[in-house]
């Protein structure tokens, strides 16, 4: 897992980094391929955003977060990209269940058919 933190318009702080990387570090469950995740921590006026992207297995996800600090703004992303990459997987695991179904349901299908052409 390759993670990177950009700092614009603030300054790079190590508790902000490695807050970032704590909270991407959860992630690594959901996603077993070659993961990428980049953080950008941004400052503009009062507003303090949190915009995270993560690439996996040719897969983009990005949520984007912003409050008056930024250790909410990052919580609030990780937990958007969270949900984000669970509904992803549970579209995979759908689709190939669903996948297995239809063979199952088409090979007795065939078998049938070679019966009654017999």
């Amino acid at each position: 897992m390759h993670i990177t933190v950009t700092f614009r318009h603030l300054d790079a702080s190590d508790a902000l980094r490695e807050h970032a990387e704590e909270k991407s570090e959860r992630l690594q469950k959901y996603l077993i391929e070659p993961i990428e995740i980049h953080w950008v921590l941004s400052v503009e006026k009062i507003r303090h955003i949190a915009d995270v992207t993560i690439v996996a297995g040719g897969v983009s996800l990005k949520a984007q977060e912003e409050t008056h600090d930024m250790y909410p703004a990052i919580d609030m992303a990780a937990s958007k990209i969270e949900k984000q990459v669970r509904k992803h997987k549970e579209r995979l695991k759908d689709h190939k269940s669903h996948d297995n179904a239809n063979s199952i349901k088409y090979g007795a299908g065939e078998e049938l058919e070679q019966e009654a052409e017999e």
